[in-house]
């Protein structure tokens, strides 16, 4: 069996407003990219004027050096609070 490529993570948070999805950058660790996809969509929301609790959900994508396509890993559920 061959050795797998090199992955890299990245995060798309999606939203039932009408906002943009937004995306995290690659990552080594898929937390660290479910993370900052957090952090981006709280503060895209803090900076557009909106305050409350928010569900997202965060698909994360996974990327490996020997593959074109990314591929869906995993998609979590969460509440987002903004203050």
């Amino acid at each position: 069996m061959e050795p797998r490529g090199r992955k890299k993570y990245y995060a798309i948070s999606e939203m039932d407003l009408d906002i943009p999805q937004i995306s995290s950058k690659m990552h080594e660790h898929i937390s660290s990219a479910i993370d900052e996809a957090i952090d981006q969509i709280k503060n895209y929301l803090k900076n557009h004027g909106y305050e409350g609790k928010f569900q997202a959900n965060v698909n994360v994508f996974v990327r490996e050096e020997d593959e074109e396509a990314p591929r869906l890993i995993q998609t979590v559920k969460t509440k987002i609070v903004v203050k």
